[in-house]
């Protein structure tokens, strides 16, 4: 017996649901760039990126952008 399973997607979702989900991976995200691991900054964002995917959005992409208030250096910023 074979069974057609439908995928949910953003598109299906309550705007609340995508809400969430997406603070979710922001807050994710956030958290993996302050351990200033790469590996585990570039784990966290390919996980992140094809779960958006998954779910019919267009991905996950951090970047480096420096900045230079009072001195603070290099951070990352979520696009």
């Amino acid at each position: 017996m074979t069974e057609k399973t439908k995928a949910v997607g953003f598109k299906d979702m309550h705007p609340m649901q995508i809400q969430s989900l997406l603070e979710l991976v922001h807050m994710t995200l956030n958290l993996a760039t302050l351990t200033g691991d790469d590996e585990i900054i570039e784990d966290v964002e390919a996980y992140t990126d094809e779960m958006v995917k998954l779910f019919g959005g267009q991905g996950v992409k951090l970047e480096e952008t420096e900045y230079n208030i009072n001195d603070l250096g290099v951070g990352r910023s979520l696009h």
